[in-house]
């Protein structure tokens, strides 16, 4: 990120030099060469940060999801551990009571592991929609979805065992912290993006005037430069 930056200080660097070549002058053949590369550096640039967030989503995409498969295994390990603990004395049991048994009282919470969390981001959205909207009938809608969902999610933790319950929460925490990093990077990536979305309309606009081979003007290059100030302020402000 840091490097990319002090790129698009040095960018600007350039345009500034370039305006100070143009008052009152022809344009050199050394300046037009100078405004193309320019502009060539701005696209690959771009271009770089779209590969590189890109490659961010993948990274994170197969992060959380490790995250969720080995979760799913801490699950299955703390519901059979708590189902059958290391010291509770064996008694002779039959295949078919085990395997009814695993079904009844370890299955249920590794199916439904980590299940609660899009429920309650489901119950979340619905109980907004249904205090943002003054349609009877759309709320008695958003009404009865929002208790099923209710119904689901307490089915789903009924008679969860503790232990089965902490290692859950230790899993959402851990996928919330990837989450978060992600999206922080995506909101860096995209104000990057912005400052370089405006630094190519102001190469693009000064390669316009290079083409023209005339001379510019003090009066013009004032103007230029007074678009680059402003440029400029756009940019320490994060493209916004």
């Amino acid at each position: 990120m840091f490097n990319a930056r002090v790129m698009l200080g040095s960018i600007s660097g350039v345009f500034a030099i370039i305006i100070m070549m143009l008052a009152g002058c022809a344009t050199p053949i050394e300046v037009k060469t100078a405004s193309k590369a320019q502009l060539t550096v701005i696209d690959a640039l771009d271009t770089a940060i779209g590969d590189l967030k890109q490659a961010f989503d993948q990274f994170h995409s197969d992060k959380e999801a490790r995250i969720q498969e080995e979760g799913q295994m801490l699950v299955a390990r703390q519901a059979i551990a708590t189902l059958y603990p290391q010291n509770r004395p064996m008694k002779q049991i039959i295949a078919d009571a085990l395997f009814e048994s695993y079904n009844t009282n370890v299955r249920p919470w590794i199916d439904n592991a980590l299940l609660w969390r899009d429920i309650d981001s489901q119950i979340a959205s619905l109980t907004k929609q249904i205090a943002g909207t003054t349609d009877p009938a759309l709320k008695g809608r958003y009404t009865l979805a929002l208790q099923d969902l209710q119904e689901v999610r307490a089915r789903i933790v009924k008679n969860k065992p503790a232990p089965v319950a902490e290692i859950e929460e230790v899993i959402a925490d851990d996928l919330d912290r990837e989450r978060h990093t992600a999206n922080d990077i995506d909101r860096l990536l995209a104000s990057l993006r912005s400052q370089i979305a405006v630094m190519k309309s102001m190469a693009t606009k000064v390669d316009a005037w290079m083409a023209l081979d005339v001379s510019v003007s003090q009066e013009q290059a004032d103007s230029l430069k007074q678009a680059l100030i402003g440029a400029g302020k756009q940019l320490g402000a994060g493209g916004k």
